[in-house]
């Protein structure tokens, strides 16, 4: 399942923090953020991520009018007496599940685009009819599953069975190399990191805008419509138009106050579906998970991307998966939004050797916790070298300047959910990796993730000046 690095141009656009400048960039030069896991974590028994779980609103946790009790009446009858009474992922009840969801003030927070709640489009997916045959309570108890337990969103891509793949190749929306070339349906390590940690920072912290998603991509519109306020993308109204251009993205009403996206996956992410429908093994992709990825995938790679192959194509990258962090960034501003702000910590040269960094320990330190203080989480993208792989000389690997101690040969997203601090002051970060076959969260210590951080995106509020700081250093060298 771990996608090897490869690309010779990985994080080769090194120049600038401005993200402007670097979309310009970005059409010669390339980077790539690919599936590799580190190494020997440990982890901690969490349910239902409880840290940073405090919100800026007030949690609602009572079913207050008739219509609400009526709701929830009907998703857990509906549930009870169907087969997924008792969830496939972790032989929970579902009626504990919804519960859960209630005094949590997950299923009541009407954190979502359209101000819609948890409880509302849950009950959209139960009464409305789905598309592609999909069966209204086995979505539901699928987004029921995720918002429980988030960690159990994954992007191991599962396989598709021999006695399948005929009747895919002969059908719409397969594209030529696929059908010229069958295995690549067969994805090992997938590049979806980005997408999947993104899903899973919706399910985390957005649970309606997340079950609001789910509706729109399993209905028989087969899109969700995403309002996105131009400030969101850029306080300077040209710079958030030239973003929407660039990424070519499909628009409906636009002013410049906001503007209405549509969003979709690939038409290779609904064969995926219907295979994980018919098809999935636990610790695989379910439903949901390829239709989000695929939506998001498309989002961040200028609609250039195909489901059955893991293949992108798009302005900004000659590597054929992943997402590059301009990419990553421009999703997470429409996922919230609000405007994000990235900042690259690492300095590599042309070669692709780690040679330094932008910020001290501290300061990156503070930018995460800072952050998680505020009820975010933090996406990261995190390289490991040679020397941080174990290819050293020491373990017998010729020193060549492919194996330079330094030399960046993998990278990968993970979401960073919160951190504790022992009696010495010392940090722990509680995360989350969509590639660790584990449903659960990782721990690890600062001391251990800091020096691997390549980018990370924030508020504006937490980081602009530095990033101010950084970008006129950068002027001065």
């Amino acid at each position: 399942m771990v996608q090897q690095f490869s690309s010779a141009n990985f994080y080769k656009d090194i120049k600038s923090n401005n993200p402007v400048e670097r979309l310009k960039n970005a059409v010669k030069k390339n980077n790539k953020t690919v599936s590799n896991p580190i190494n020997e974590p440990v982890y901690g028994e969490h349910s239902l991520i409880p840290y940073n779980l405090a919100n800026v609103v007030p949690m609602r946790t009572q079913l207050d009018s008739a219509h609400e009790k009526q709701m929830y009446t009907e998703i857990l009858a509906a549930l009870s007496g169907s087969n997924f009474s008792v969830s496939s992922q972790d032989n929970v009840q579902v009626s504990k599940k919804l519960d859960t969801l209630l005094k949590s003030g997950k299923l009541l927070s009407a954190s979502s685009n359209d101000n819609s709640t948890t409880l509302k489009n849950l009950y959209d997916i139960l009464k409305t009819p789905r598309c592609l045959g999909f069966d209204n309570v086995k979505i539901l108890a699928q987004t029921v599953d995720a918002l429980y337990n988030p960690t159990i969103i994954t992007q191991n891509f599962g396989d598709i069975p021999n006695e399948v793949k005929g009747a895919i190749l002969s059908s719409d929306g397969v594209v030529a190399d696929v059908k010229a070339n069958p295995s690549l349906m067969d994805v090992e390590g997938s590049g979806t990191c980005v997408a999947a940690s993104v899903e899973f920072h919706m399910a985390n912290k957005h649970p309606a805008e997340f079950a609001r998603w789910i509706s729109g991509l399993t209905s028989q519109n087969q899109e969700v419509e995403q309002k996105v306020r131009l400030d969101a993308l850029s306080q300077n109204v040209l710079d958030a138009v030239s973003f929407l251009n660039i990424f070519e993205t499909k628009q409906k009403n636009f002013n410049f106050e906001y503007t209405t996206l549509s969003l979709k996956p690939d038409s290779g992410a609904y064969i995926r579906a219907q295979v994980q429908n018919d098809y999935w093994d636990k610790g695989e992709r379910t439903i949901l998970d390829v239709l989000m990825q695929s939506t998001l995938m498309q989002l961040g790679s200028q609609e250039s991307y195909d489901s059955l192959s893991d293949i992108r194509g798009g302005k900004f990258s000659s590597n054929p998966q992943g997402l590059v962090e301009t990419e990553k960034t421009f999703i997470e501003s429409i996922v919230e939004n609000n405007e994000k702000l990235s900042i690259r910590y690492q300095k590599v040269d042309d070669n692709q050797n780690l040679v330094g960094w932008e910020c001290d320990f501290n300061k990156i330190q503070k930018h995460i916790i800072d952050t998680l203080n505020i009820g975010e989480d933090v996406i990261i993208g995190y390289v490991l070298t040679n020397e941080t792989s174990g290819k050293t000389k020491e373990a017998g690997y010729q020193n060549t300047p492919d194996n330079a101690p330094n030399k960046i040969i993998n990278g990968h997203e993970i979401t960073i959910v919160g951190y504790k601090t022992n009696n010495k002051g010392n940090v722990t970060f509680i995360c989350n990796d969509t590639d660790d076959d584990e449903q659960k969260l990782v721990e690890y210590s600062a001391d251990f993730l800091i020096p691997k951080i390549h980018h990370a995106a924030y508020p504006v509020s937490i980081v602009e000046d530095d990033l101010k700081l950084i970008e006129a250093q950068q002027s001065a060298a």
